[in-house]
């Protein structure tokens, strides 16, 4: 509070302490009357005041009349000057080179008014009438003038005429500053500035009018010579003024200045009159020609003055009523309406247009009570939102009511304002617009934002919110929650074989299948793909929700009929039961977890989750984590075991085998690690090292050891891989980097990797042969065991899984085994015996003339450095024959 008093009393304190020096400068040079220090105080001052005023005319807006003011302060000094060397020298002062520089102060400080007085913005009439009013001023003023002085001066016949003239112009260049001084007063109202100049030129005539009175004008009093010291100094301060800078701000006029402006116009009327008052009370004689012309200027002045104000305020009423019927013809087309209604309740306004939005016929002097049962809105709301309104005591208050139409549903947007207290307006502003459009968007989005585009269900988002409050309503009144975990089998081969369009339509069926089966309260949701779920969100126990589950499996049981076509689908449905801390995410999750276990354990089947699942769940999530890195990581290394030629024991080739010793898991076997590499489509590139480095081993080993020349390679391809229109292009790569010729590459496949796609192998067997590498059947026998395929697809090597070499025990060669070595000599392909472990086994595949085989009798799965040793290593043929 004591800054904003500190604050407030700046300019006021600022005013008095000039005051009080300008009051303080007089009384000195009155003091000094009659001595020479008082004409050195009255030329320092007013030379300084000149020094002062220059130096407020830097760059910056209003510079012009700064410089006018700065010049005329400066001439009036000059003036002083020459006019005492004049007069110390003798010579005459009543007409002299110093009245030049006295007239043309007055010319400069009458241009920096008319500078000062522009404003910004103002129209052509605005300017206009502050001409107006400044000749009104200026006549009434040189009136009085003439009265006073110059009428005896110009009519003084004992002085010289350029006296006379010249002694005429000073009273009248002061009418004029006068008159200029209120029409820059009136035009920019409290402008400090402006006042300073008002007061500094009032200085100046009062100090004029009192030496043409005089009847020594050689020699002027001290109190007219303060009178013209303090002009220039004040006139110093305007130039120095802030507000002098920005002539050009835009200073609205206020009513108040309106006013005093008209009231000094009529004033200036009664000049004339008041002239001839002061004459008859004295009993002196005049001239009444120069009242009689001056009466008719000003009466001429004020007319046209009033004529302007009553054409302007004409256009005001004319722009008035044109805005009022702009108004009413933008309400009547405007879907919104605006009544005015008072606290009680009752309409102040027309209610044509609200009745007109909301459809209902109101009489003038309706209550809000009746429109709002008219319209359908509930009157509690209403009469609700208006109190609200009533007591925010001028706030706005916002709200959405609903209403029932001819059975529908509408909104309406209501602002409500309480303009009580305004006598323009005398109550409560009400605005409404219809939203039912929005409204109608916002539930669309909404349901768009909880509910699946395809099918309709609720999706992930809206089902974990009703798990969660279904978890939160059983804890406070007891029951428990289930949620069924369903992915449909077989899905995938719909979308190959059919497209994705006839699988959509396959997930609208099943979701509309699956909704017969939901009991109410329950949420049936797709949660991406074809996933669902169910909520039973109070379940008896483990019964009901197994229940549940098979009512699913038998609504789809039945075939779907997609494009004409039936299709059967099943599906794995996990289910988990809400235990005590149990969240949204975690039932999901463990139901998920159960549903994968109904999938891999033969789907189309229902089961629980039990807890164990969870630990093989973890330990899946964890080696596919680790198995994503692992070949940039260096985790995976290739071991050889060696193809023995049964005839004399020689090494003819090996067989590249994948192994992976993870840092966090150890070692892991291909056959678990290989089938999650091709879910997670990492087996062509990890497929893509293994014929690298196979390959340049291999190439590597037949340049350095002239007797592994025709030494061969096998290398496993997935049936990912063979699918892969990227196979070809990896294969001549790995070839043509190692230097391995074509015919030393063998790719082992299976017959499941054959039959998963026939046409498709076909063609990229066919472009593997025609670059020149064998190809191999591997696990033969363990598939589809078709004879079939061993015509469609043309191979050259037959190898017997080691499943079949294990039957080999006895004296004798097992049917199975001599049957399909007896079938790879008919088509003529090289036969491979798989898993040799005995010397028994080796001797009956020898006899029954099967060319090659491998296993542990010979050697285990080598390292390449090992390996590379075994091929050094001389061969006891002798030995081999005889079983050692």
């Amino acid at each position: 509070m004591g800054d904003v008093a500190r604050r407030g009393s700046g300019p006021l304190v600022r005013w008095g302490g000039g005051l009080v020096a300008v009051g303080a400068l007089v009384g000195v040079h009155l003091g000094l009357e009659g001595t020479p220090w008082s004409l050195v105080l009255y030329l320092a001052v007013v030379h300084l005041a000149a020094a002062v005023a220059w130096a407020g005319t830097g760059p910056g807006p209003g510079r012009a009349a700064r410089v006018l003011i700065a010049l005329g302060i400066t001439l009036s000094a000059v003036g002083d000057l020459l006019w005492e060397v004049l007069q110390r020298h003798g010579f005459a002062v009543d007409v002299s080179v110093a009245d030049v520089a006295y007239l043309g102060s007055y010319v400069a400080l009458a241009a920096a008014l008319t500078s000062m007085a522009g404003v910004a913005g103002q129209s052509a009439r605005d300017r206009f009438d502050g001409w107006v009013d400044a000749v009104v001023v200026f006549v009434a003023v040189l009136l009085v003038m003439w009265d006073l002085t110059m009428a005896e001066t110009l009519t003084d016949t004992s002085q010289p005429l350029l006296a006379r003239l010249l002694w005429g112009f000073y009273p009248a260049l002061d009418a004029a500053l006068i008159g200029l001084v209120f029409r820059l007063v009136a035009g920019n109202g409290r402008n400090r500035g402006a006042l300073a100049v008002a007061a500094g030129a009032g200085c100046w005539l009062a100090s004029d009018v009192g030496y043409l009175l005089t009847a020594d004008h050689e020699a002027p009093p001290a109190l007219l010579n303060s009178g013209w010291m303090v002009g220039a100094v004040l006139l110093a301060v305007a130039a120095r003024s802030r507000t002098v800078r920005r002539p050009g701000a835009a200073a609205p006029e206020p009513e108040r200045a309106g006013l005093c402006r008209l009231a000094v116009c009529l004033a200036a009327l009664l000049v004339p009159a008041g002239i001839e008052l002061v004459h008859d009370l004295r009993g002196t004689e005049h001239t009444p020609k120069s009242v009689f012309g001056a009466s008719l200027v000003l009466v001429v002045l004020v007319f046209v003055r009033t004529a302007r104000l009553l054409r302007a305020e004409t256009e005001a009423r004319a722009l008035v009523r044109a805005q009022a019927r702009r108004n009413a013809a933008l309400a009547a087309h405007s879907s919104d309406a605006v009544v005015v209604v008072e606290r009680t309740g009752r309409l102040l306004t027309t209610p044509a247009q609200l009745a007109g939005l909301l459809d209902v016929a109101l009489p003038p002097g309706s209550a809000v009570a009746e429109l709002a049962r008219d319209a359908g809105i509930d009157l509690a709301a209403a009469r609700a939102v208006f109190a609200r309104a009533v007591a925010a005591e001028g706030a706005v208050v916002s709200a959405e009511l609903a209403r029932r139409c001819g059975g529908e549903e509408r909104w309406l947007g209501v602002r409500l304002v309480d303009l009580s207290a305004d006598p323009d307006v005398g109550g409560v502003v009400v605005h409404a617009t219809d939203i039912t459009e929005r409204k109608r968007a916002e539930q669309t989005l909404a349901h768009q934002a909880f509910h699946d585009a395809l099918t309709g269900l609720a999706n992930r988002t809206l089902f974990t919110e009703r798990v969660e409050q279904a978890l939160r309503h059983n804890a406070r009144h007891g029951g428990t929650a289930a949620v069924l975990y369903l992915d449909l089998d077989g899905f995938k081969a719909v979308n190959d074989s059919l497209g994705h369009q006839a699988g959509d339509v396959l997930l609208r069926r099943v979701a509309d299948r699956l909704a017969a089966t939901v009991r109410e309260g329950d949420t049936l949701a797709r949660l991406g793909g074809d996933e669902f779920a169910l909520l039973l969100e109070e379940t008896a126990g483990l019964e009901e929700a197994l229940a549940a589950g098979q009512r699913v499996l038998t609504a789809l049981a039945r075939p779907v009929l997609v494009e004409r076509q039936p299709v059967s689908v099943s599906g794995s449905i996990g289910i988990a039961l809400a235990d005590a801390g149990a969240t949204s995410d975690s039932l999901v999750r463990d139901a998920d977890i159960a549903m994968y276990a109904a999938k891999t354990g033969g789907r189309a089947r229902v089961v629980v989750f039990d807890p164990a699942m969870r630990a093989a769940v973890v330990e899946q999530r964890t080696l596919e984590a680790q198995l994503q890195g692992a070949l940039a990581n260096g985790e995976l290394s290739l071991v050889h075991q060696p193809v023995v030629d049964l005839a004399d024991g020689r090494v003819v080739g090996f067989e590249a085998l994948l192994r992976w010793h993870s840092p966090v898991l150890g070692s892991i076997p291909p056959d678990r690690f290989v089938p999650v590499a091709e879910d997670l489509g990492l087996i062509e590139e990890i497929g893509a090292w293994v014929l690298r480095e196979a390959c340049a081993a291999a190439a590597g080993w037949r340049r350095r050891h002239p007797g592994a020349r025709d030494l061969t390679m096998a290398v496993n391809v997935s049936a990912v891989q063979l699918a892969s229109p990227e196979l070809v292009e990896q294969i001549t790569a790995a070839l043509a980097a190692s230097g391995l010729p074509a015919g030393a590459l063998v790719l082992e496949v299976t017959e499941t990797a054959l039959v998963r796609d026939p046409e498709v192998a076909a063609r990229q067997l066919a472009a593997l042969r025609a670059l020149g590498v064998r190809l191999a059947l591997d696990d033969f026998g363990t598939g589809y065991s078709s004879l079939s395929y061993l015509r469609q697809f043309t191979v050259d090597v037959l190898k017997i899984d080691r499943s079949f070499i294990a039957t080999i025990d006895g004296a004798s060669l097992p049917p199975i085994v001599r049957g399909l070595i007896d079938l790879g000599r008919t088509l003529d392909l090289e036969i491979v015996a798989e898993g040799v472990e005995l010397d028994l086994q080796r001797e009956q595949l020898r006899a029954a003339r099967c060319d090659l085989a491998q296993g542990y009798l010979f050697a285990a799965p080598l390292s390449a450095e090992d390996a590379e040793l075994l091929l050094l290593a001389p061969t006891d043929h002798a030995a081999v024959a005889d079983g050692a």
